[in-house]
């Protein structure tokens, strides 16, 4: 118990304003598949050193919501970005 006389304690902690910051994970599965779309390639394998199989096709599958240009598709352990065909045409198709 503190005598009247004696200043209060001292806080052992201190609360800041501060906007939350994104996840880095979330923003770096976004940047692969921007990187993705952006080199036009048809389809490229993804892996990340030191990540499970399993960690990462969950990843790109949240950045991947909401992207026209991409979809994931997975072979075993392995996991690949496909562009996404954008008009379906056949040869010799009078609908061009």
């Amino acid at each position: 118990m503190l005598a009247k006389d004696q200043p209060p304690l001292a806080k052992s902690y201190r609360l800041t304003g501060s906007q939350i910051p994104e996840r880095r994970s979330q923003g770096l599965y976004t940047d692969v598949v921007a990187d993705f779309i952006t080199q036009g390639t048809e389809s490229m394998r993804v892996t990340m050193e030191g990540m499970k199989p399993a960690t990462l096709r969950a990843g790109l599958r949240r950045a991947l919501k909401g992207k026209e240009g991409a979809r994931m598709a997975q072979r075993g352990e392995e996991t690949y970005l496909v562009r996404k065909a954008t008009k379906w045409t056949f040869e010799g198709d009078a609908r061009g």
